[in-house]
């Protein structure tokens, strides 16, 4: 995948891999850092970034950007048993184990690994608990 063809799924899906690598917590009901984290992304021309963020839409009818599109994704990975959000709070999401080494299998070129690295690294800040 480039960053030219790397559609929002797959680059959820990416991120979801390296995320769950580094063991950083992801959110799954409070998906207000999810919004965040994407929105900085497009706004930002780090090298290698993604050509789909040019047409993510977003939306500022509440306290934070909102993106339908990310959150009916992050969902529909939930709801087809991508990933689990466990009982009783739903709080955060953990990856079902032989996906993650499906979709880790997949091959990232050119710039588009320095902007996922760039990306982990964002959501090691974005997404830590706070103490």
């Amino acid at each position: 995948m480039t960053r030219a063809d790397i559609s929002l799924g797959e680059f959820v899906k990416q991120l979801t891999v390296r995320i769950h690598e580094k063991h950083v917590r992801m959110p799954f009901k409070d998906e207000a850092r999810w919004h965040e984290l994407f929105y900085c992304f497009k706004r930002e021309s780090h090298p290698g970034r993604p050509a789909f963020l040019d047409s993510l839409r977003f939306d500022w009818d509440g306290p934070y950007p909102r993106s339908e599109e990310l959150s009916n994704y992050i969902h529909a990975l939930h709801f087809t048993g991508c990933v689990a959000a466990s009982n009783p709070s739903y709080d955060e999401i953990s990856l079902n184990e032989s996906l993650g080494k499906l979709w880790a299998s997949e091959r990232l070129e050119g710039d588009l690994s320095k902007f996922m690295e760039y990306a982990t690294g964002l959501v090691e800040k974005q997404f830590a608990v706070p103490s």
